[in-house]
């Protein structure tokens, strides 16, 4: 018996003639059984566990931890790049999008948002009254002179070192002269101790 097998409609229908010798056909249609999606039925569960950052710091982490199928990998936000490492370290506070991939290729994701841990120490709180004093007649919100706006407590804390050597260094800030000895040691003191929003 001969068997000839014709596409009919492309991809989902064909057509099927069988002939026998006795000059005897039959025709008949069917659609194929196509592979089944490889992530339906899948119940892949996150959980995510972040850890708080200090203020103006980055070294917030989050935990994750994944059931519903194996050789997972893990990327933070759309832009990043797949790991193996189940955890990421060396976040600001913030919100952030985990995604998870399996094996199979997988994927799902879930939003997290990494908190803001500390309170407002005594060192920077002293820092940050004599810097808004001293300095906010030329860095403020809307005259930023060096691109510096110190009414933003985490641009002193990003500019301590800049601040340090212009304050009390060379003492060349601010332009109004410079600051007296318990001042400079304000800065310097605080500093010493960290440099962050919980000294």
């Amino acid at each position: 018996m001969n068997k000839r097998i014709t596409n009919c409609l492309n991809i989902f229908t064909f057509s099927f003639t069988v002939i026998a010798f006795a000059a005897c056909s039959k025709s008949d249609s069917s659609t194929p059984i196509l592979p089944p999606d490889a992530c339906a039925g899948k119940i892949i569960s996150i959980t995510t566990t972040p850890e708080a950052a200090k203020h103006c710091s980055s070294d917030g982490s989050i935990d994750i931890a994944v059931t519903g199928s194996t050789n997972f990998t893990y990327k933070l936000n759309s832009g990043g790049t797949y790991q193996a490492a189940s955890k990421f370290t060396d976040l600001a506070e913030g919100a952030y999008t985990v995604f998870v991939k399996d094996g199979a290729g997988c994927e799902k994701s879930v939003a997290v948002t990494v908190g803001s841990g500390g309170t407002i120490g005594p060192l920077f709180t002293a820092v940050k009254d004599l810097v808004t004093t001293r300095c906010k007649s030329c860095h403020n919100n809307a005259l930023a002179n060096g691109g510096m706006n110190f009414e933003i407590e985490c641009n002193i804390i990003k500019s301590k070192a800049r601040i340090k050597v212009r304050a009390v260094d060379e003492g060349t800030m601010p332009q109004t002269g410079a600051l007296p000895q318990s001042e400079k040691d304000v800065i310097s003191t605080w500093i010493t101790a960290g440099g962050t929003f919980t000294n």
